[in-house]
């Protein structure tokens, strides 16, 4: 019997080596892993966040899924910084929301009361503040004073720049920015270029230029004085809409601009003349009404020179949420952002990248600090809003906005599918 068992172990060990018996085998699929993609996102930026420049530089980082809140990345997100020239995101805002997109600046000219036709005594010119006035301007407003019949002026060309205070630079500017001198009366460029510090003289000057080049008699001279209450206006000239003004400001970032709109806000909501001071307590008051329990911030000027202004990279992003999410401001508030690779300040910037035509952004820049803070939209049509401060380092403004620049285009790069791994 032993025998006949051994026999048929054999028979069947005989048959599987024929195949006959043999276990099909079984048919595994390669194993793959599924890689987070909020996570592989994070680590890339935390990987650029590597560079050497941050062994003694610093900084405040966070990015936030504009329609959830989701935070996509933070770090130091509550770090003051000084914020350069994204001071402007919320100048921009707040003139947006308090003055409206289609807010003109005027500038107009006066003459007495008692004047007749052709002979009159004084005539005045008041600024309220228009930061894109030309010397074309000027020369249609003696246009339409001649028009009137004017042919003598008596007295004196009156320039009133009482919309504004005449405290002409602002808190914490650096000596070297002492030529941008803000004044309710000014004009841009003057030609021949004489370096004037005071704006408003020259415009008079220019207006009683064209006047006299009529064949206007001008007796009196260009001096600084009020518009009387009883004055009759004869021509007003109104600048392009707020909205128009604000890409002028934020695309090549201008600080004259910013200035002018910061002021004018504060004369606007708070009353006149505008000043520093106002216009920090209606963009202060507008932070409480959007966000209630705002983010340790200090604002002292509306372009972002001064080295007083600090905030964090939390504030600026709740801002930018907001903005995005209210629809009436929207539109003029992103159309005034520079966008990668075409103008403005990111002209240059990101150039054949994912970010490139998408990204839109505000830039910043002081010595020793670099910001970008703005929108983009990701592989899946999300929309992120982000702010990247960067502050205390040594040498090329390129070293920070390369660092930006890379965080940028992985932001515009983005997917939420998940990605397969052997």
């Amino acid at each position: 019997m032993r025998t006949y068992i051994i026999l048929f172990v054999c028979l069947a060990l005989l048959l599987s080596g024929c195949g006959i018996f043999a276990t099909k085998p079984v048919q595994t699929e390669s194993s793959t892993t599924s890689v987070d993609p909020i996570k592989k996102l994070q680590a890339d930026i935390d990987a650029v966040l590597q560079d050497t420049l941050f062994t003694t530089a610093s900084i405040g980082i966070k990015v936030v899924a504009v329609e959830t809140g989701e935070v996509i990345y933070g770090k130091n997100t509550r770090k003051l910084h000084h914020p350069a020239s994204t001071t402007k995101l919320f100048t921009a805002a707040t003139a947006l929301a308090k003055l409206g997109a289609d807010y003109r600046f005027e500038t107009t000219v006066y003459i007495d009361t008692d004047a007749n036709a052709e002979i009159v005594n004084n005539v005045y010119l008041k600024g309220k503040a228009d930061p894109v006035l030309q010397h074309d301007e000027l020369v249609k407003l003696a246009d339409a004073l001649l028009q009137t019949g004017v042919q003598s002026i008596q007295g004196n060309i009156v320039i009133d720049e009482t919309y504004l205070d005449r405290v002409p630079e602002g808190p914490g500017w650096m000596w070297d920015d002492r030529p941008l001198i803000i004044s309710a009366l000014s004009i841009r460029e003057i030609e021949p270029d004489t370096n004037t510090w005071n704006r408003a003289y020259a415009c008079g000057h220019l207006l009683k230029t064209a006047l006299m080049e009529r064949g206007v008699s001008v007796v009196g001279e260009v001096v600084s004085g009020a518009v009387p209450s009883d004055a009759q206006v004869v021509a007003k000239h109104l600048s392009p809409p707020l909205a128009d003004i604000l890409k002028l400001m934020n695309k090549p970032s201008d600080n004259w601009i910013a200035e002018l709109v910061f002021k004018t806000i504060g004369a606007e909501v708070v009353g006149e003349p505008g000043t520093w001071q106002k216009g920090r307590q209606v963009v202060t008051e507008f932070l409480s009404e959007i966000m209630g329990d705002t983010p340790l911030h200090r604002f002292v000027d509306g372009s972002g020179l001064s080295r007083y202004n600090l905030l964090n990279a939390e504030l600026l992003t709740e801002l930018l949420v907001y903005m995005y999410q209210n629809f009436e401001l929207m539109p003029e508030y992103l159309a005034s952002l520079p966008i990668a690779g075409v103008d403005g300040t990111l002209k240059n910037r990101m150039q054949g990248v994912y970010a490139e035509k998408v990204l839109r952004a505000k830039t910043g820049t002081l010595s020793g600090v670099s910001a970008l803070a703005g929108y983009t939209i990701t592989a899946d049509d999300e929309v992120f809003a982000f702010g990247i401060l960067i502050s205390h380092y040594v040498g090329s403004p390129a070293l920070a906005r390369g660092i930006q620049d890379k965080i940028g285009d992985y932001l515009t790069g983005f997917s939420r599918r998940p990605e397969k791994t052997k």
